[in-house]
């Protein structure tokens, strides 16, 4: 039988503080005008948004949901299955963004 080790709460209150910022940050990066025109003014949030997602995703399924004491495959199934979501939501965003010009 395979021993798993616990979070600490520090680590556990770490994580949560991290993501917490993130997505603080992300939501005030959506509020923000980019300069440079509205392809970027459109498709920039979305980038920081998905990448604070998974990051956080990643966070929640490494610290609390205990992936980093699995196996290697699982590790690698859930980072590209993180990576699949992530590409295909921003090139779905960058298709509505080049459709509605």
């Amino acid at each position: 039988m395979m021993e798993h080790k616990t979070v600490s709460a520090r680590t556990a209150t770490w994580v949560w503080g991290v993501a917490s910022t993130a997505t603080i940050l992300a939501l005030a990066a959506t509020f923000e005008q980019v300069p440079g025109g509205a392809l970027i003014a459109r498709f920039l949030p979305v980038v920081i948004i998905m990448a604070v997602a998974s990051t956080k995703a990643w966070l929640i399924l490494r610290f609390y949901l205990g992936l980093r004491n699995a196996q290697g495959s699982w590790t690698g199934l859930f980072a590209a299955f993180l990576i699949v979501i992530v590409v295909g939501v921003v090139f779905a965003q960058a298709a509505i963004i080049l459709i509605d010009q």
